[in-house]
Formats: C-alpha cells, structure tokens, sequence
C-alpha cells in the first residue's frame, strides 16, 4: 500500500502541473479579449475537446457538476458572446441542443497549437522512450477514468461542503478519453478531482472570475500555513493581479469563514491573511480525500508503472521549469515558483 505522504506527493505534483497548464491557458485566451467565468470555463473545456458535440442542457449539468441555475447562465453568456448557439434536437423537436459557434472554433485553434507543440517539446526533452511514452499515456488515461464515473468519493462528508457528487455520464468514457492528449487529460482530472470543492466556493460566492480562482485555489490547495501570513500585496505580485481583485475575493472568503486579516508575527504594522479553523479543516478534509483516492488509484497499479508515473511528474516539473518549458509560459506574467 502506497504511503498516505507518498499519495499527498503525487496528488500536489499533479495540481502543479494543471495549474500551470489552465493559467497558461487563461493568458492565452486573454490574448485573443476572452475572459471566461467559473462557471463558463469547464463548458467551454468540454467544446475545446469536443467541437463537434452537440450535448443537451441535462448533459452539461452532469459534465460540470454545477447547478442548473449556473449552467443556464453561463450558456446564455457564451450564446451571447457568440460562442455557443442552441439548435433543435432532431430526435425530440421540444429539446434544444448546444453546439459550437465558428468564433469558437477559431478561439480553440490557438491553445491547441500551443499546448501540442510543448508536447512535442516535452518529448524530446524527456528523452523517454515511444513506450513509455505509451505507459504513460495509459496512466493518465486511468486517471481521468477514474474520476469520471465518481466511484471514489472525493469528499469524505459531503454534508459539511453542500456538494454535490460527481455523475457517470456516456460522454466521459474511456473510448472517448484515449482520444486526448496527455496536457489535456491531466486538466480532465484534475477538474473532476478539485469539482465538487470549487462548487462549493462557486455556491457560496454566485458569479466568479478565473482570476479570483486562482487565489482560492492556492489558498486552500497548495499553501501551507507559515508563519509569516501573506499580505494583500504580496499575493497581488505572486499572481499577477491587482490588490482590489485580491481584496474582493479575501472579503468574500472572509465572510465565509475561511480566512482572516492578522498582524504579522514579524512585523505587527503589516496585515497578513491565513485561514481560519474553520478553512483549515476545510482543506484538511480535502486534501485527506485526495491522498485517499490517490492510494486507492495506487494500489491498482503496477510497482513499474507507479516508479514510471513518479518519474513522469519529475520530469513534466523540471521540464515547465527549465528553458524549453518556459519558451512556452510566457515568462513576465507566471507565478515565481512556475518559472
């Protein structure tokens, strides 16, 4: 059985990477003036992967895991925006379908180009072999089915978050996931896996930015608490944002419960923010749900293939960190430990 810091270790690598990969993909976007929602950005995963798909209202809900109220609102958006447009079923002329606009397809082209040219990058940096290269294609493929049908749960008390569980859905299958390059099944994970938390905060809050996210998300996922709180400033700088947008959402979490303005230990004129009790046994609960599920993922694997997909996550890290990664981080605008 894998031990529970040897899991902890390959769930934060993974979150990592997908953070650096969904924040790369947020500049890229913005480059071309889109902004999504948090609501809006796992509809629009889902058509990035699938153009051609044209699920129903019920389809989305069980894809993103959000409430319907929030997926009507964030596919009146990008209908709106000219992103999405709805078209009568042909097999229930009552039912409307959603489909992908041509100002959609063309937003898709330039992060696909992107993110398959740092494969190809990564490949001849990693000096892996074509069948290791398989193998852990393979691993990541499990991973993204593992989460799909929800068959672990992701939060041991779903009672305490007022979320709701993950749903089997055909469009998710393995069929379908073997089709999709290993950046993008790597987000297809960790979506799945950090889900039913985000719609928790998304519940709470109503309408929120990605920028506002990223805070949230680094708050609760890949922060230890210091003894030296971070100010308002110094999270601005870490994320490239500005300190109105970090007081927003820190007022916001501080109406929940979850964080606090403190003076610093170090410095008593300086005001830092850390989690509360009540954020600390929020994240404690879900990173212990994390390191459960890795275990249990885990223990169905291979000894060989396990050594391989710890090696893999090294290699991605030291990759997005060295010169050939970094060509493709747009560099001025990542987190300091990114680069």
């Amino acid at each position: 059985m894998i031990s529970a810091n040897d899991a902890r270790r390959f769930w934060v690598r993974l979150f990592d990477v997908s953070d650096i990969l969904r924040n790369t993909s947020y500049h890229l976007l913005e480059k071309d003036s889109v902004q999504f929602n948090f609501a809006e950005f796992p509809i629009v995963q889902f058509f990035f992967e699938r153009p051609d798909a044209r699920p129903a209202m019920k389809d989305l809900l069980a894809i993103s895991g959000l409430s319907s109220g929030a997926v009507s609102q964030a596919v009146d958006s990008l209908i709106k925006d000219g992103l999405l447009e709805r078209v009568r079923s042909e097999q229930d002329h009552r039912s409307n379908l959603i489909q992908v606009t041509d100002r959609l397809r063309v937003f898709r082209k330039t992060p696909l180009r992107h993110f398959e040219k740092m494969l190809e990058a990564f490949r001849q940096y990693s000096g892996m072999a074509p069948e290791e290269m398989a193998a852990t294609e393979e691993i990541f493929v499990m991973l993204a089915e593992s989460r799909t049908g929800g068959e672990l749960a992701v939060i041991r008390q779903p009672s305490d978050l007022s979320v709701p569980g993950l749903v089997s859905h055909e469009w998710n299958g393995r069929e379908y996931l073997t089709t999709l390059p290993v950046w993008s099944l790597i987000l297809h994970f960790t979506t799945n896996l950090k889900n039913p938390a985000m719609v928790y905060y998304y519940g709470k809050r109503g309408r929120m930015t990605l920028g506002k996210l990223r805070l949230m998300n680094y708050m609760f996922f890949l922060s230890d608490q210091t003894n030296d709180p971070p100010s308002v400033k110094a999270l601005a700088a870490r994320f490239h944002v500005s300190s109105g947008v970090v007081s927003q959402t820190l007022n916001a979490m501080i109406q929940d419960g979850m964080v606090e303005r403190v003076p610093s230990p170090l410095d008593r004129r300086m005001i830092g923010i850390r989690l509360t009790q009540q954020g600390l046994r929020m994240r404690r609960q879900c990173a212990a749900s994390y390191t459960c599920f890795m275990q249990n993922f885990l223990s169905r694997i291979e000894p060989e293939k396990i050594m391989l997909f710890d090696r893999v996550l090294d290699i991605t890290l030291q990759f997005l960190r060295a010169e050939e990664g970094r060509a493709f981080l747009m560099p001025g605008e990542m987190p300091d430990e990114y680069l």
